[in-house]
């Protein structure tokens, strides 16, 4: 037994909070209210750390990709419907333009990811 060996463990909530925020903060700046900034940030945290915990623990081998938050995670469909969830609930009327911003993409992209996805879930 290794006695030095140091237990790793996924990062805390507020250090996921922290790199997602400060992402959405880089590409949204002057476009976005701050506190809606920080609403989004606070979903898309609470999806992912609870994905990564529950990942750290089913799958012993990749334990080491669920350490920390990967900016990557941001670009995938799932986040996607995370904040167009988020802002729906917030702003109906502009939720599609403001998920444009933290998505990269635009009011029509966005409804066309909308529209592909409810597609998608349809299939099963």
């Amino acid at each position: 037994m290794n006695w030095f060996r140091k237990k790793s463990k996924v990062e805390s909530w507020q250090e996921f909070y922290n790199v997602i925020h400060h992402e959405y903060t880089k590409i949204t700046v002057g476009k976005v209210d701050p506190s809606l900034i920080s609403t989004v940030s606070k979903v898309i945290t609470d999806f992912y750390h609870e994905q990564y915990n529950r990942f750290y623990k089913e799958y012993p081998k990749s334990a080491k990709r669920y350490l920390s938050f990967q900016l990557k995670d941001l670009d995938h469909p799932y986040t996607g419907e995370k904040i167009i969830d988020a802002l729906k609930k917030i702003d109906p009327e502009h939720y599609a333009e403001l998920a444009g911003h933290f998505m990269k993409m635009t009011q029509a992209e966005v409804l066309a990811f909308e529209k592909n996805r409810e597609e998608f879930y349809k299939m099963f």
